[in-house]
This record gives structure tokens, sequence and C-alpha cells, in this order.
């Protein structure tokens, strides 16, 4: 491994005065062997460098599947909800949209395109969706762009009764819509975005949101 350079030197000292906070983590009394001692405290810190640990490598949680596929989701005046689209959902339909009163109309959207994601690995709900974006908001689908998506798109569902999540909001609060697709209909449950839980990334299980940016390979 190649030595620190010269011209690095001046600017590790001016990142160690940008970051001065950090030695209130000191006692008094290491704070002022560092005054009497600095050689000795930055070959100390240098060996300490020296043998770190590499950080681990990020663990991606989702793939995107669907690149330059234009899966598109029409214009809606919001009206339809999940509890009342008994024809879509003929497998069943959870009774806590209802309980967590999810049975109401949504916002009117204009047309817009959506992405799926397939999980390669482990994640809650939170975890899942913010992979995608820190922004929530912008994850968001209405009920009826759920139910349009389900009823346009079902190939794009995960199959053999494993599951596709959308994430929906009903006033200052998200929940997770998770669609199941069996032989005789897809049948589709709720749960709070907060739950702990964590899918499995192995099932493969799929996430459907709006596209931010064009899909790209």
């Amino acid at each position: 491994m190649a030595p620190i350079t010269k011209q690095q030197i001046p600017v590790l000292a001016a990142r160690l005065v940008e970051f001065q906070g950090e030695f209130n983590g000191l006692s008094s009394e290491d704070g002022q062997f560092v005054i009497m001692s600095t050689k000795e405290a930055i070959k100390i810190m240098v060996e300490a460098v020296k043998n770190r640990q590499p950080l681990p490598e990020k663990v991606s949680i989702l793939k995107l599947i669907s690149c330059h596929e234009n899966l598109m989701i029409e214009a809606s005046d919001g009206k339809a909800y999940i509890s009342d689209a008994k024809n879509i959902f003929k497998s069943g339909i959870d009774g806590d949209f209802k309980n967590w009163g999810l049975n109401k109309p949504g916002p009117a959207t204009e047309e817009i395109l959506v992405d799926v994601n397939e999980m390669v690995g482990d994640g809650t709900f939170v975890q899942i969706f913010t992979t995608i974006s820190s922004d929530l908001e912008k994850l968001v689908m209405t009920q009826a762009q759920i139910i349009r998506f389900c009823e346009k798109h079902p190939t794009w569902l995960r199959q053999e009764g494993y599951t596709t999540l959308f994430l929906t909001k009903v006033g200052y609060e998200y929940f997770v819509v998770i669609v199941h697709v069996y032989a005789g209909g897809l049948r589709v449950l709720v749960g709070r975005l907060g739950y702990d839980d964590v899918g499995d990334g192995q099932d493969r299980h799929r996430v459907v949101s709006p596209q931010l940016t064009p899909s790209v390979a």
C-alpha cells in the first residue's frame, strides 16, 4: 500500500480541525495527554487507523426487474378502494382495511409509470421502501392505483403465493398493502409500515412503486 502523500497531510490536518468536536469523547486526562504528548497521540491514532477493520459492504435489499418496461397506470379519480374491490381480490380481503379506516376513497391522481423491484436481501418494511427513496411520500400509491395495477399488470405480481408490496397512506399514517397470487385469485392484506417483521430475501417478494427516474439497465 502506497504511503500518504505530502498533499494529503495538510488536508488530513484540516479535517481534524473541522471535526474537532469529536474530541469531546475524551476525558480531561486523555485530552491533556494529547496536548502534552501530541506526537505520541498521533502515533496511536496512526496505528489504530492502520489496524482498523474494513467497513462491511452494504447489502442490497432490492433489485429493479422492470427495466425498459413502461408499466403505466392511467389517471384516476381515486374513488376506488380495496375493501370494496371484491371482483379483483377474489381470494379474500383483510378485515383491517376497514378496522384501520382504509375503507374510503383517496385523491385523484395523474397517469404514472411504476417500477417493480424484487427483494434480494432481508429487510423490514421500512428498510425495504427506504432502499428506493428516503422520501416516502414519493413512493405512495393510492388504493385506486394499486387496484388498477393488479387488474392491468397481473403478471408482474409475485406468483406462487408469495407477496407483492405497495405503500399507501391514509391521513398521516403509512400502510403496506400485501398482495398474494393464488389459484383462486388474488388475496390482499394490510400491515403498518412500522412492523418490525423481517421479510426473507430468498422468497423474492416484489415491491411496486411510482417510477422516480426513467428505468435503465
